[in-house]
């Protein structure tokens, strides 16, 4: 498991070594009546900066990803950290992936 700390350093490294296409995982601090809880969240890095050419997701920057939510992992954290958002039944509607497959869709759709 591969650790980018939440530092300016930390963030220049992962915005170097992110690949676009692949889930990377923060973890959050949540406050809720019952007390705080830890839970993790994904983002998947699918396009580049016009100018500068950095990955991105959305309209977040790998660099500004790890200096706000850092430290960011490449492995989904265990089982004792829950994810933000639960899906009923242990169903997936959709993952990183198949959202990236829609988009490639419909990019190829416009340029016909």
């Amino acid at each position: 498991m591969t650790v980018w700390e939440r530092s300016k350093r930390g963030a220049k490294k992962f915005a170097r070594e992110v690949q676009l296409g692949k889930t990377y995982y923060y973890i959050e601090t949540t406050k809720n009546p019952w007390g705080e809880e830890e839970v993790w969240s994904s983002i998947v890095f699918d396009h580049h900066q016009v100018f500068t050419g950095g990955a991105m997701s959305g309209s977040m920057s790998a660099q500004g990803l790890c200096l706000n939510y850092g430290p960011v992992y490449d492995e989904q954290p265990g089982r004792h950290i829950r994810p933000k958002f639960e899906c009923d039944d242990d169903a997936v509607y959709a993952t990183p992936g198949d959202i990236l497959q829609v988009r490639g869709r419909r990019r190829e759709r416009a340029r016909r």
